[in-house]
């Protein structure tokens, strides 16, 4: 049964996912505000969610940086969690019906594949620790205060509006201008996802009746691709002279070989399956940079 339409707050409204879900949400019909400024100011952070009183709440704000460095450590403590305990505290006088994090694949490190929500995470970096602390946060203070919680776990999403300084924007870019494009080994495979795909599923929790208070739910692409893959797919797809220098600098420490998430969970209880293929994201990625 479709659910009425809700006053929704969005941290983290001008990211990536941000844009892409409020844009949604409002061709829906629903009342969404967009939380605006550092999430690490806890009084304003606290005013803001006073003021509109939501009924859902997205949490999208962080940083993304996967580095090894103690700097991205430092930000990832203070943003990534500090900010996430923030946006929860801010819930004890008006609690509201169901709170939405968006984690990442990362956080099941080198696991056994394909990964599946129930298996033990294994965060290998400073980022991916900083979402499974989140996630236990959120659990916590659902629990405590009664409100549902939902913990996506989303593949590697690209599409459209993603950053330039991102990976493969900047792979797309370089192609277009022909110039050389430099890589790790080129050998690592990760499940991406279309960021269409991952805000279908992320919307569809809002026209399901889900009974239990907190679940976790992966959604990936369906598939895993190395990178040497998904740059030979780009130069095709752009017809591009580019030279693909493999070994330019170094894999990251600890990272797994290998990403795949399983898609069961959000196929049973969402209905719920990606439907956007690699080559089909790639060529509007590619429609969109030659048109900006």
């Amino acid at each position: 049964m479709r659910r009425k339409k809700e006053k929704i707050l969005v941290t983290g409204s001008t990211g990536f996912f941000g844009k892409h879900l409020t844009k949604k949400l409002e061709k829906k019909g629903h009342e969404v505000y967009k939380l605006m400024g550092d999430l690490t100011d806890e009084h304003e952070v606290k005013r803001q969610v006073h003021k509109f009183l939501p009924t859902t709440i997205y949490h999208l704000g962080g940083i993304v940086d996967l580095s090894r460095s103690f700097d991205i450590a430092k930000k990832c403590l203070e943003i990534n969690i500090k900010g996430t305990l923030y946006v929860l505290e801010a819930l004890r006088k008006h609690k509201p019906i169901r709170f939405i994090y968006t984690s990442s694949e990362e956080v099941y490190g080198n696991g056994p594949l394909p990964y599946s929500e129930d298996q033990i995470p294994n965060p290998p970096s400073p980022y991916a620790i900083s979402k499974i602390a989140a996630e236990q946060l959120a659990k916590l203070y659902g629990q405590e205060l009664g409100f549902s919680i939902f913990i996506f776990r989303i593949g590697t999403a690209y599409g459209p509006e993603q950053p330039d300084s991102r990976l493969i924007p900047q792979i797309i870019i370089k192609a277009l201008k022909g110039e050389d494009i430099l890589l790790n080994s080129g050998t690592k495979k990760r499940d991406y996802i279309y960021i269409g795909d991952a805000i279908d599923a992320m919307t569809l929790l809002l026209e399901k009746n889900m009974e239990e208070q907190v679940i976790t739910i992966n959604a990936g692409g369906g598939k895993q691709y190395s990178l040497k893959y998904l740059v030979d797919a780009v130069l095709r797809l752009t017809e591009s002279k580019s030279k693909v220098l493999l070994g330019a600098f170094p894999d990251r420490l600890f990272e797994a070989d290998e990403w795949l998430l399983d898609n069961t969970k959000a196929k049973e209880l969402l209905s719920w399956e990606p439907e956007t293929s690699l080559e089909q994201g790639l060529r509007k990625m590619i429609d969109y940079y030659k048109n900006r």
